[in-house]
This record gives structure tokens, C-alpha cells and sequence, in this order.
């Protein structure tokens, strides 16, 4: 389906890398999560342990996570032992800060030094735009983190419309970072939608809840979400020619229809 490369969202849990190893081919970019409940040396183990069974790896770091400078040090000391290159930076989703990282800015900027070049950074964009943020606001933040940034990633979106009008959006506002088109994979209906809701999508949400049967309520239509998963398909076609450099999927582990759903392969 897809022609261009592309990424796979995947969260460290146990087990991983051995289903992986069975769903999808050791070619496949696995971009690994850093959520508050999991920690970052969760995510930096598990992203050296794919790198070691063969997987390319893309770890995240959540800045409100970091403990210190010295903890982030040693992670781009493994980072570089392992032969990771890219490493994507999120504010995170932690209530409290751990550390000195108040926001993925200062983070960014510690990574680039710390790795001394030997570190592709991303970083986050928002079709949507975000809900404690003005989207001016966010137009400068990307522009600043772009002297330092290799790529940007769209957060979850489900409308074909707003994700397939966002490349000449950033372009407007300056931004010229290759940006990668975040999209779901095949997850099972009942759980996206719980997902979206939690994450707050805006219109894409209620675009998602009318491809999902719109109102209606009853046992049957419950019954059907409950197996029916999400086809990516249309969105990925609604954004061809659109100025993506690649795709990002976010698997939430639901790997069963991933290997089979034409989103696999490519690189970064």
C-alpha cells in the first residue's frame, strides 16, 4: 500500500522483541515509546534490545522524565554503544518533572551536545494543534527546534482532510523539516476510540466515531467494533502527494494485522 518508508510506534513491554521478531521483518524502524508508568530506562533497554536482535530503533525521550543530565548522558553513552542514531524527543506526559527538562526544547538541546553529531533528533508536530498551546505559539516552537531537529512526526490524526492539508501549513509558517505522517495502524476499533478519546483529538475524533458507526449504541454495533479493526488505507491514500517524507504508525502493540496491512517496511 505504502510507497513511502516507514516507522513503527511500538510500547516497551515484555516479550517484545520476540513478537516482533515473528510480526514484522527485522528491517522495520521501531520508534519505542517513553510513557510516565514505564520510565526512560525501560525504553532505553528495550530500544538496545531490538537494536541487538536486529531491529533499527528509535527510542523516545520525554523530557519531564529525565532525572539529570548525568542519567541522560549515560543513555547517548548507550545510545552510541548500541549503534542507535536517532533518538525522537516529546515533552512527556509525566505530572510532575523529574528533573531539570520542563519541556523538550532544553532536552533537544542537550541531546544535540551530548551526542557531539552522532544523534538524529525528532520531534513532535500537531495537525490539530494542542490544547495548552496557541498555534502560534507552536509554529515558533518547531521553527526554533529545527536547528537542531532531523524530522518531525504528526501526533495521531484520523482526518484526511487536516493531515493531508499539514505539510503546506508548516511550509507557511517556516517550518522545513521533513515531516512523517502519523498514522494508526490496524487497531482494533473499541481501543482506538478509547485511545483517541484519552488523547484528545479534536474534529479527527468525531471523524473516527462516524467511520465507527456514528450514535449508534446497540449490542450489535458493539459486537462488531469489539473484532472489527481500523483500515489505515483510505487515510494513507488521502495523503499521497501531500509532501510526506514517510509514515509513522502507531501500533499500540496491535501487531496481529500489522505484518499483513501493507504498512510494513522502508527505513529512515
Amino acid at each position: 500500500m505504502a510507497e513511502l518508508p516507514v516507522s513503527i510506534e511500538v510500547v516497551p513491554a515484555g516479550g517484545l522483541v520476540a513478537r516482533l521478531r515473528d510480526r514484522l521483518p527485522g528491517s522495520a524502524v521501531l520508534a519505542v515509546t517513553c510513557l510516565p508508568q514505564h520510565g526512560p530506562a525501560r525504553t532505553v533497554d528495550t530500544a538496545v534490545g531490538l537494536v541487538g536482535a536486529g531491529s533499527p530503533a528509535v527510542p523516545h525521550r520525554a523530557a519531564r522524565s529525565g532525572a539529570s543530565r548525568r542519567e541522560l548522558a549515560e543513555y547517548v553513552s548507550r545510545f552510541r554503544d548500541a549503534g542507535i542514531t536517532g533518538v525522537f524527543v516529546v515533552g512527556g506526559e509525566a505530572g510532575e518533572q523529574a528533573g531539570p527538562y520542563a519541556w523538550s526544547g532544553g532536552l533537544l538541546e542537550d541531546l544535540a551536545e551530548l551526542g557531539g553529531g552522532s544523534l538524529r533528533l525528532g520531534v513532535a508536530a500537531y495537525p490539530e494543534g494542542h490544547p495548552d498551546t496557541a498555534p502560534d505559539v507552536l509554529a515558533e516552537d518547531l521553527r526554533s527546534k529545527q536547528e537542531l531537529a532531523s524530522w518531525c512526526v504528526t501526533q495521531l490524526c484520523f482526518s484526511p482532510e487536516i493531515l493531508a492539508g499539514f505539510p503546506a501549513r508548516l511550509r507557511a509558517d517556516g517550518v522545513t523539516l521533513p515531516v512523517w505522517a502519523g498514522v494508526p495502524g490496524p487497531v482494533h476499533m473499541t481501543k482506538l476510540l478509547t485511545l483517541a478519546g484519552r488523547i484528545g483529538v479534536g474534529s479527527s475524533l468525531g471523524f473516527l466515531r462516524r467511520s465507527a458507526g456514528g450514535a449508534r449504541t446497540g449490542s450489535a454495533v458493539r459486537q462488531l467494533l469489539s473484532s472489527a479493526a481500523y483500515d489505515p488505507s483510505p487515510l494513507v491514500r488521502a495523503i499521497e502527494g501531500a509532501g510526506y517524507a514517510g509514515l509513522h504508525v502507531y501500533s499500540f502493540n496491535d501487531l496481529a494485522g500489522l505484518a499483513g496491512s501493507g504498512l510494513v517496511g522502508g527505513s529512515r
